[in-house]
């Protein structure tokens, strides 16, 4: 609170900054540096100056004894404004001679946080050591990092990942109320694991959403409370797994339900409709629907407006007159029930097994016929509850 302003993130603007510090420090602010010059008394003034709208919450400054560290990459990133965008490191002295580091990884991080959202949305980008007392703070052009990451070193890309989608999700396009704070930390959550797949491939990037998954159904924050949550007035009531890890978990299984074409263009549909704006939950539900071609309401209020997860009870029955095969979902607990899309494996009377995928109905008790005729009994038929935020038992 060192700016007099609406402390509100749908209040944004641009701004200016004229610093006046002693000769020899080192000002980073946000957007573009128009320049410094000497004052009188051993002083200079350095002035930046940022012309997209930002959240007053994201507007920082940085001064001190810091040494710079311009990150090369074989050609430059371009800006939403055909501009070069540079990006450019900032630590102690002290801690120069350990760079780049990983931010050896924030040019490809640019590179393919570009190709699946848009262009980056701001005149430059800084990584500064810093006395935030976050892991790292996404402001606006200026990322801040907490210094002990530096000192140990402890800091890896994964952070790094994180804090620059904030620069899309959360800084350009920004949560119109602080209720919908997942459409900032869990955008960002989940689009550091997309640099995971990128990077290191999808067995390791399945095993961090497995991870992700178990210390969500083990919260009780999440057991008690929605994502979308309007009871909290303080924001950093917020900063929790609903927000995070819930939020980022939700875009995964919403992209293994419409598959990559659909989902990453939903994504790109969303940004650059409400790039250097604000948004809701509505306007991202209303972007993938018309991608998709499907109603996506009961999806996003499921899992987003309820505190929890499902918790169904599953089945399967066989009707030799017909051949057909149904599992059956009852679901009458006190969580609601919840349309759930299912992997089911049906092995039949000869050992073959054969994969389907069927989404149950919303219901108390539902049962869902299986595509296919089945002239004898299957052996057995099983749900793969690994993608869903559920805890399944058998009925």
């Amino acid at each position: 609170h060192w700016i007099a302003s609406v402390d509100h993130p749908a209040d944004k603007a641009t701004v200016n900054f004229t610093v006046r510090a002693p000769a020899g420090r080192t000002v980073v602010a946000n957007g573009e540096l128009l320049g410094t010059r000497r004052l009188a008394g051993s002083r200079q003034e350095t002035r930046w100056r940022e012309t997209r709208p930002i959240s007053t919450y994201l507007m920082v400054l940085a001064a001190g004894s810091l040494a710079r560290y311009d990150l090369r990459e074989p050609d430059c990133h371009y800006g939403d404004q055909g501009q070069c965008v540079r990006q450019t490191i900032y630590v102690t002295p002290e801690n120069r001679h350990w760079l780049p580091g990983p931010f050896m990884a924030a040019g490809p991080i640019m590179t393919l946080f570009e190709g699946i959202i848009g262009p980056f949305p701001y005149e430059k980008l800084a990584h500064v050591q810093s006395t935030t007392r976050f892991g790292g703070m996404e402001n606006a052009s200026a990322i801040f990092y907490d210094g002990k990451l530096f000192d140990k070193p402890a800091l890896g890309d994964a952070t790094i990942a994180h804090e620059m989608a904030h620069q899309w999700f959360g800084d350009s396009v920004t949560e119109r109320e602080w209720a919908h704070l997942w459409l900032s930390e869990g955008f960002a959550t989940y689009f550091a694991a997309l640099w995971t797949q990128f990077v290191r491939g999808d067995i390791t990037y399945r095993a961090e959403l497995a991870k992700m998954r178990e210390a969500i159904l083990a919260d009780p924050v999440v057991s008690s409370r929605p994502v979308i949550d309007s009871t909290q007035s303080d924001p950093m009531s917020l900063l929790n797994k609903n927000s995070y890890e819930k939020g980022g978990y939700v875009l995964y299984m919403l992209r293994e339900r419409l598959g990559d074409s659909v989902f990453f263009a939903g994504i790109r549909t969303y940004y650059a409709a409400h790039r250097h704006g604000v948004a809701t939950t509505d306007d991202v539900r209303r972007a993938f629907e018309g991608v998709s071609g499907e109603q996506l309401g009961q999806y996003f209020d499921q899992w987003l407006r309820r505190p929890g997860w499902a918790e169904p009870s599953v089945g399967w029955a066989y009707d030799s007159s017909v051949g057909s095969v149904a599992v059956v979902v009852q679901q009458d607990g006190t969580r609601g029930a919840y349309e759930l899309p299912l992997m089911v494996s049906v092995t039949d009377s000869s050992g073959a097994v054969r994969q389907l995928r069927v989404t149950t109905p919303a219901a108390a008790r539902g049962t869902t016929v299986l595509p296919g005729r089945w002239p004898a009994k299957p052996r057995s038929v099983t749900v793969d509850d690994r993608v869903l935020l559920a805890r399944i038992t058998k009925l």
